[in-house]
């Protein structure tokens, strides 16, 4: 396995994970559709993970169009196998976001998110 194959991630992981907080990152939305509709309640499948919220800056978000209610999330991939995409949602901090964005970088060793604040 190469270093930008997923060779970095258990290192990378290794070594920031002391520095990240706990994370649960909600995959796999489940919910009954009666007539057309939605019902019930929403069933999720939580991983564990380690990530860390920031921000953007002010001058990022007016080139990008990015409301100033979302955040930049980074979140370590080592021992994650769920795989997130829009349809997801992570809470970090107490505080839950719906994923905007899903970024990798090429070591496959972290994702960024932009979150949006859910409720």
């Amino acid at each position: 396995m190469g270093l930008l194959d997923g060779g970095l991630q258990a290192t990378f992981g290794a070594i920031f994970s002391p520095l990240f907080l706990d994370a649960t990152l909600h995959t796999d939305r489940k919910q009954t559709i009666v007539g057309g509709r939605p019902t019930g309640p929403v069933t999720w499948t939580d991983t564990a993970c380690k990530g860390m919220v920031d921000t953007y800056s002010d001058s990022y978000r007016l080139r990008t169009g990015i409301p100033d209610t979302d955040v930049r999330l980074i979140v370590l991939q080592q021992g994650v196998a769920a795989k997130p995409s829009t349809d997801s949602e992570i809470t970090i901090r107490g505080a839950r976001y719906k994923i905007m964005s899903v970024e990798m970088d090429p070591a496959q060793a972290s994702w960024t998110f932009r979150g949006r604040p859910v409720g």
